[in-house]
C-alpha cells in the first residue's frame, strides 16, 4: 500500500509545483540574450524562488530600471542604430548617425542612462552657424536626436558616425519618434556593453512609495552593486518606476566597463526526509526551499558574510554607493561656443 500511496503522492505534489510556478513562483523572461527574474508576482522574493542548480543563476542577470512609458530608447553606438522598445513586445529600429569625435569641436557619443527632458520641433543651433535641427530631442545635456535640412546625410545613416554630438536621424523616422516619446522616455546608450537593461512595470502597477531624490538614486546604486557582486539573490531588492526627473542631463551609469559576474550567489537549502510511513507530514509545495520551520526536516545552509561582501575591502557609507554606482562617470560635456563670423 505504500508505494501506490508514494506515486499518488508524487504527481500530487508535481501538480502543485506547476501551479505554483505559474501563480507567483519564479519566472524567467528572455530578451535580447539575458534574462530577469519576475518579482512581480505576489508573495515572490528571493528566498521564495525554485532556484534548483546553479544553472539558473548563470544567466547573465542585468540590473533592470522600471519605466511606466509605452516605450523606451535604446542607442547602439557601436551598430549605428536605435531601437525603439515598445511594452507590447514590438521593436522598431532606425539607422542614426552619431557623434565624430574627429571632427572640429566635436565630441563622441557616449554611453548611459538618459531620459529625454527636452522636446521642440524647429530648434536653431546656438554653436554650430544656428543651424536647422528639426523635432530635437535632447537626453544628454546639449546632445539630443533630431534631423538637418535636405537629404545629403543620409549616406551615413546607420553606416559611421559623422555629427559633432548630436544623433542625426530621416526626417521621417525622428518625427515619429518625437511623437511616440514623451518627455521623460528612457534612453539607454551602450556600445554592446552594459550591465543595465530598461523593463516595463506591469499594467496593474501601482506606486504608493513616495521616495526623495536622494532615496531612488541610493537604490538604483545598491542595485546595480548587488548585480556586480553577484548579490542579487542574498540581498533586498526594491522594486520601483523610475521617475525621469531623478536621471541627470548627464546621465546615469551602466557599467559599460564592468564584467558581469558570471552566476549570481543563492542561498542554498538542505531538504532532509526521514522514512516515517505511518505519519502524514502536512508540508506545503515551495516550502522546502525557504522553510526553517523545523530544523528536523530542513536546515538552510548561507553564504558566508565575506561571501555576500564582495571584493570591496570595507563597507560603502551610502553616499559613496550613490557616487561610484550611480554618477555617469563621463561627466559634464565640453562647450563650443559659437565661431566669431
Amino acid at each position: 500500500m505504500i508505494l501506490p500511496l508514494a506515486v499518488i503522492c508524487f504527481f500530487i505534489m508535481s501538480f502543485a509545483l506547476i501551479a505554483s510556478n505559474e501563480n507567483g513562483g519564479m519566472k524567467l523572461s528572455k530578451t535580447d540574450g539575458f534574462y530577469e527574474y519576475n518579482r512581480f508576482s505576489k508573495g515572490n522574493s528571493a528566498s521564495r524562488m525554485n532556484i534548483l542548480n546553479e544553472a539558473d543563476v548563470s544567466v547573465g542577470l542585468k540590473d533592470t530600471v522600471y519605466t511606466d512609458k509605452e516605450c523606451w530608447l535604446e542607442l547602439r553606438i557601436d551598430q549605428q542604430m536605435l531601437y525603439q522598445h515598445w511594452k507590447n513586445g514590438k521593436t522598431e529600429k532606425y539607422a542614426i548617425s552619431s557623434g565624430n569625435k574627429f571632427l572640429d569641436r566635436s565630441i563622441e557619443s557616449r554611453p548611459g542612462l538618459f531620459a529625454i527632458f527636452h522636446k521642440e520641433e524647429h530648434h536653431e543651433s546656438s554653436q554650430y552657424n544656428n543651424a536647422d535641427m528639426y523635432f530635437f530631442m535632447p537626453f544628454n545635456q546639449g546632445i539630443g536626436f533630431h534631423s538637418l535640412n535636405g537629404t545629403g546625410y543620409y549616406g551615413n545613416l546607420g553606416v559611421r558616425p559623422s555629427s559633432h554630438g548630436c544623433i542625426r536621424m530621416r526626417h521621417e523616422d525622428v518625427k515619429k519618434v518625437f511623437r511616440d516619446c514623451p518627455i521623460g522616455t528612457l534612453v539607454l546608450a551602450h556600445r554592446g556593453a552594459s550591465a543595465r537593461v530598461v523593463g516595463f512595470a506591469p499594467d496593474n502597477y501601482e506606486n504608493t512609495d513616495s521616495l526623495t531624490k536622494d532615496e531612488a538614486k541610493y537604490i538604483l546604486a545598491q542595485n546595480l552593486l548587488n548585480i556586480l557582486e553577484g548579490n542579487y539573490f542574498v540581498t533586498e531588492r526594491k522594486f520601483f518606476v523610475i521617475d525621469p526627473k531623478v536621471i541627470p542631463p548627464s546621465g546615469v551609469y551602466i557599467a559599460y566597463d564592468r564584467k558581469l559576474p558570471e552566476k549570481q550567489k543563492i542561498m542554498k537549502s538542505l531538504g532532509i526526509f526521514l522514512n516515517y510511513p505511518d505519519v502524514v507530514f502536512n508540508i506545503k509545495t515551495g516550502e522546502i526551499l525557504d522553510s526553517i520551520k523545523s530544523a528536523e526536516f530542513t536546515a538552510d545552509l548561507t553564504v558566508s558574510e565575506e561571501e555576500v561582501k564582495g571584493d570591496t575591502d570595507r563597507e560603502l557609507s551610502s553616499a559613496e554607493i550613490t557616487k561610484k554606482f550611480f554618477n555617469n562617470p563621463i561627466g559634464v560635456l565640453p562647450y563650443f561656443p559659437p565661431k566669431d563670423k
